[in-house]
């Protein structure tokens, strides 16, 4: 995850280098291998490396040398050699190890801002054209880089590290409050285009920052398609055979290192990326090394290491079994060791993903995850309910008369919809009442938890992210940023030309309890996984009287000597409901770790 930062003085003053390079050294912790500024003029911009690949080259750097361009990047581009021919094809001599922060400077030489049009993978870039007096910048399509911005002091800042843009002078800490609102309510900042501060701003997924002479235009250059031309195959193997071949790829271009490191647990999501990784690693013949992590927690999941023990020894992978139990109890520090951006997931010292992510950078500096598996896989049993929501009702007959035609008679899935779209409708949000009153009046938040709480159907259809911004959110938390660990995670289920073919199959039978998935792992998974269900955690029992305990020992000094926290939150209130007899319900826990962590974030700004 290497850190990258502009700076442009919109009034054409000279760019401030020593902030350049106290904003760049800022970002070592993402990139320890290599660091360097550039400035000329009015515009300077800041890289630090973290090397992940052998084509891993230091930035900022331009393609030719000297020449008028000039790129910073977070990048790992998809499809590379057809890129690279794309661009042979148009008089453009590229190496085979070319880097892909040169991949991307060509394609913006050869195509301009349309370059984005011809670019896969998960990046960040900046660009500065000198000719043109242009900044140009973007963010790959499922937001899986990070990037933020503000325009301060006719400064315009752009990083991919939003504690970087802090560090300017002008940036105040002024608080977003419907970004507060949010995150008390659901756990997140639900508009794509803003962060927790009133200065700086998020660039949404799939969308440019194009800044020209003072004018700046931010737009979107791509947009998950709810439905694609279905494809048709006469033989049902040819459906499996097009999603392995997929799928394969996705992970082959994740594999550019030696040494790499997955996440395992007992489903199908992430057994299935390390079985894939393994096979394509083995097959092109040269030494690697491999490790799998897995979380043990013997309260909340007790056969899950038991699952992924039976993975690893079937694939012939060794794995690395990781103690998960008593993180919900762990008294936090005073301060949590890597400043939290944004209030997000869960207080460091009480989140097992912080642990998991060290480990796996002693191995490797790049780790495969099985996110996105759930979401791309589970639209099957209720596509019909959003279809006809949408007016979609020539493509729900296609996908009928596609079924008779293999199998004699529709597929409907009548009652399996049904009932989740029941479960999911009934799965309503409970309101947390120590909300400071004069707070959820004055952004009247009964009304905006409605509001964002009556498409149900849509937030978890098509990735999950047709009305809602969680994966990119996401992915925010598994950056160095929040964890301070140098690694980079790799999601092949977010791969962009595998996620185009989920949709444009037939959702049933294939995305109808993740059917295309466990008939493509036949060979390469045991049974047990293949046919094992969908498995649900839940908190466990003993959480009302855990808290009880910890109420004297951190919580109650967190709620009530946290400056500024009785603006949003009524902590007498709390207080009363953690201190009660009467066990905290399951809403009442979400809302309960929400709010504490945002106690602990708010106390770290200070």
């Amino acid at each position: 995850m290497s850190g990258i930062v502009s700076l442009v003085k919109e009034d054409r003053s000279p760019c401030d280098r020593p902030l350049l390079n106290q904003m760049t050294e800022s970002l070592g912790f993402r990139g320890p291998d290599a660091q360097q500024v550039w400035c000329q003029g009015s515009v300077g911009l800041g890289h630090t490396l973290l090397r992940t690949t052998a084509q891993s080259d230091r930035q900022p750097l331009s393609v030719p040398e000297g020449d008028s361009q000039w790129i910073v990047a977070d990048a790992r581009i998809d499809d590379r050699a057809n890129l690279r021919q794309k661009l042979r094809d148009r008089g453009c001599p590229v190496a085979e190890n070319i880097s892909d922060a040169q991949l991307i400077l060509h394609a913006y030489q050869l195509w301009d801002t349309a370059c984005v049009e011809h670019l896969m993978g998960d990046f960040v870039f900046i660009i500065w054209d000198d000719t043109k007096q242009r900044l140009f910048c973007a963010r790959d399509h499922f937001g899986i880089v990070p990037f933020y911005y503000a325009r301060i002091d006719k400064t315009l800042i752009c990083s991919n590290t939003l504690n970087c843009i802090r560090l300017h002078p002008g940036v105040t800490a002024k608080l977003n409050q419907r970004a507060i609102g949010d995150f008390l309510l659901f756990n997140m900042n639900m508009a794509w285009d803003t962060t927790s501060f009133a200065d700086i701003r998020r660039l949404p997924p799939a969308h440019t920052l194009t800044w020209t002479r003072g004018k700046l235009e931010i737009q979107p250059y791509w947009q998950l398609p709810r439905c694609l031309p279905l494809i048709r195959y006469r033989r049902q193997e040819e459906y499996v055979e097009h999603f392995a071949e997929l799928f394969q790829q996705a992970v082959a271009d994740r594999l550019r290192s030696a040494t790499v490191t997955t996440h395992i647990s007992g489903g199908m999501d992430s057994t299935s990326v390390a079985a894939t990784a393994y096979q394509v690693l083995e097959e092109r013949g040269k030494p690697f090394e491999f490790h799998s992590f897995t979380m043990s927690d013997q309260s909340m999941m007790p056969e899950e290491d038991t699952y992924a023990a039976m993975v690893a020894k079937h694939i012939g992978i060794p794995i690395h079994v990781l103690d998960g139990s008593g993180y919900i109890s762990a008294i936090p520090p005073k301060y949590p060791e890597t400043p939290i951006p944004e209030p997000a997931v869960g207080i460091p010292a009480r989140n097992s993903q912080l642990e998991l992510a060290k480990n796996c950078a002693a191995k490797a500096p790049v780790v495969l995850t099985g996110f996105g598996g759930d979401p791309g896989l589970r639209f099957g049993e209720f596509f019909w309910l959003e279809w006809f929501k949408h007016g979609l009702f020539a493509q729900w007959l296609a996908v009928q008369f596609h079924a008779i035609s293999l199998y004699r008679h529709p597929l409907f899935y009548w009652r399996r919809g049904l009932g989740y779209w029941r479960k999911i409708s009934r799965t309503k949000q409970s309101f947390p009442t120590w909300v400071e009153p004069s707070f959820s009046r004055r952004l009247d938040l009964p009304a905006r938890q409605r509001e964002i709480g009556d498409d149900s159907v849509d937030k978890i259809s098509r990735y999950g992210m047709a009305q809602s911004p969680f994966w990119s959110n996401l992915f925010e938390t598994l950056e160095p940023s929040y964890t301070g660990v140098a690694i980079k995670h790799y999601h092949p289920f977010f791969d962009l030309r595998l996620v185009n073919y989920l949709i444009a199959i037939p959702p049933v039978p294939w995305l109808v309890n993740k059917n295309i998935l466990r008939e493509a792992m036949q060979e390469k998974l045991p049974q047990q996984i293949l046919q094992r269900p969908k498995k649900v955690f839940h908190f466990q029992d003993t959480y009302s009287p855990m808290m009880r305990d910890m109420v004297d020992i951190w919580i109650g000094d967190l709620l009530q000597n946290t400056p500024g926290l009785s603006d949003y939150v009524n902590c007498d209130r709390l207080l009363a409901l953690l201190t009660s007899p009467q066990p905290i319900s399951s809403g009442d826990i979400i809302n309960l770790e929400r709010t504490l962590l945002f106690a602990y974030w708010l106390r770290s700004l200070q």
